[in-house]
């Protein structure tokens, strides 16, 4: 008697192993993404909590009214960042618009400081 699986066997396997990857595969994706975005918004408050930190510790170079942006670079070397966030957001900068006596901080993927 032989040993081994016949061709069919071996179909069918990969046939149930395609369904269920199939199925399984949309609801990784979308625990990825949900995952990413909760990075996100780590990240963003990270920066804007260093932002409004850098702007206090500053305010007479920023007035309140109006729009100012702080690079990350900045907050980075003003020890309110660790560095290593340059690494993938090394152009971008925190929007601080003063509105109604506070902040509102938005991350913005460019700028000219100031």
């Amino acid at each position: 008697m032989k040993k081994g699986f016949t061709l069919v066997e071996l179909l069918a396997v990969i046939a149930l192993l395609a369904i269920i990857i199939g199925f399984a595969a949309p609801a990784i994706l979308e625990r990825i993404n949900s995952e990413r975005g909760k990075i996100n918004d780590v990240i963003s408050d990270t920066v804007s909590a260093a932002a409004n930190m850098y702007i206090n510790n500053n305010k007479s170079k920023y007035s309140d009214n109006g729009i100012h942006y702080v690079k990350f670079k900045t907050l980075v070397d003003n020890d309110l960042l660790d560095k290593s966030i340059l690494e993938d957001y090394n152009n971008y900068c925190v929007k601080a618009t003063y509105v109604q006596e506070h902040y509102s901080f938005e991350v913005v993927s460019s700028c000219v400081e100031g």
